[in-house]
């Protein structure tokens, strides 16, 4: 018998070899010590992939530069000529990650491409300069992406290519999947899905030992404002068990963390989550040994919150303002209840030595003015002040904004340039008036944000 010559149809899958992840945790304008602060959600993915059964044998390495170097990620990934690769998108790595995709596309046509975080969103990365996204991706993860990225990788290892992907991909939910007619977005996940399933990095030894750790008890946000992207918070994917987080934080320890940096919207934003949390703590009392940094919504403060930072290390809270003005918040969809701030202000100082009101400028429907306000309000309140400069970002005002508000921003930084009550002119001047006030106050600021010290307050090392 003759045997016949195989084609790219019948010939047999290749044995997976290779996954590679590629992130760049933001070193310039984060002031934050980079090296020190490892990407937490990629780390998740390769946890995800590494601990699949269906996978076993496959290298999963992350590359990350920690700097805008396209020609350092590029020689990293295709030197080991990975089968996939998983690229973390968030606004910082964006502009280079994109440009480290179409080079790949460029050197590895067949290599299967999955952008994923953020900022990987049609809405952003089929405008310029980033579009059109189908010519380096192969699928957009749009939802919480340990499932999603597995399969993907499950189907490339089960002999699908590059070619099949647009309908073998269809099943996966939380994708964006470009196809000859545009894109196709699958479903999301249905049903009841513990996050206990999913594998941490912690618990497998996969982070950095002695960097500062992560935590987390449930994900997305109830409050869901439009300058937000933290997304919805979605019930049916309940919360991180106790049984789990006292592995998280038996992980923690282990791990040697220097601090906790809690990574949900707010610790007080999930009652189910936080029981857990603080149950979890009650048996290991890790927390007790190491600092603690976390967000925490003023209006639902209660006595077990209170109890619970005081038994705590070294704790650093941030706390969202964003601003006094009822209109605009009303307009942005944040709650509001400015009687309660300044008591929850007070109560929290009672318990915790590290805080800073977080409050941003450039909001649209807000002014000049009006931010000066809310700038002296925070000041006056005797802690740290974080100043943001408005950020369009994917998820919220990029797509949730209205059209009246007529927002122009930067295509590369998503920085607001001008909007309803803020001229360009207005927004530099306030750049540069904040630059110089936080210099004579002995402050610190990046190029996006800008910290004022409150009353004898340091932020802990590694909190910019």
């Amino acid at each position: 018998m003759i045997a016949m010559p195989q084609t790219a149809h019948n010939a047999p899958p290749r044995r997976l070899r290779c996954v590679a992840l590629a992130c760049m945790t933001p070193e310039v304008d984060a002031g934050e010590h980079s090296r020190e602060l490892p990407s937490y959600g990629i780390h998740r993915i390769q946890a995800a992939v590494l601990a699949d059964p269906s996978l076993d044998g496959v290298e999963v390495p992350i590359v990350e530069q920690h700097r805008s170097d396209v020609a350092g990620y590029v020689d990293a990934i295709v030197s080991r000529a990975p089968e996939v690769v998983g690229l973390s998108l968030f606004v910082w790595s964006t502009p280079c990650l994109v440009e480290v995709a179409r080079e790949i596309r460029r050197r590895l046509p067949e290599t299967v491409i999955v952008c994923g975080g953020p900022s990987a969103r049609i809405a952003l990365l089929n405008r310029a300069p980033f579009g059109p996204a189908a010519e380096y991706a192969d699928a957009l993860v749009t939802t919480a992406g340990e499932d999603a990225f597995a399969a993907i990788v499950r189907l490339v290892s089960a002999g699908a290519r590059r070619a099949d992907l647009p309908v073998a991909l269809r099943g996966v939910a939380g994708l964006e999947i470009p196809s000859g007619s545009g894109w196709h977005a699958t479903d999301r996940p249905r049903g009841e899905r513990s996050l206990d399933r999913l594998p941490s990095p912690y618990q497998m030894g996969l982070m950095r030992y002695g960097a500062v750790g992560y935590l987390e008890t449930f994900r997305g946000c109830p409050v869901s404002c439009r300058f937000c992207e933290w997304g919805v918070m979605d019930a049916a994917a309940g919360v991180f068990s106790r049984e789990y987080l006292i592995r998280e934080l038996e992980g923690l320890a282990a791990h040697a963390a220097r601090a906790v940096f809690h990574v949900d919207s707010g610790l007080n934003l999930n009652a189910a989550a936080f029981r857990n949390l603080a149950a979890a703590e009650r048996e290991v009392g890790f927390l007790k040994q190491t600092g603690l940094w976390c967000e925490i919504y003023p209006a639902k403060i209660s006595d077990d919150h209170l109890e619970f930072l005081s038994e705590c290390g070294p704790t650093w809270l941030g706390v969202g303002l964003q601003s006094m003005q009822r209109q605009v918040l009303k307009n942005l969809e944040r709650p509001y209840g400015p009687e309660h701030f300044e008591t929850a202000i007070a109560r929290l100082k009672s318990v915790v030595a590290g805080m800073e009101v977080q409050v941003i400028f450039g909001l649209p429907t807000d002014s000049p003015a009006g931010f000066h306000e809310t700038l002296a309000y925070a000041r006056s309140l005797g802690v740290g002040v974080r100043v943001y400069h408005c950020l369009v970002l994917p998820d919220a005002l990029l797509t949730r904004s209205e059209p009246e508000w007529n927002l122009k921003f930067s295509p590369l930084t998503l920085a607001m340039e001008s909007c309803e009550g803020w001229t360009a002119e207005s927004l530099l001047d306030m750049r540069a008036y904040l630059t110089a006030e936080v210099t004579r106050c002995g402050g610190t600021a990046g190029n996006f944000w800008w910290s004022f010290p409150g009353v004898g307050q340091r932020p802990p090392a590694g909190v910019a």
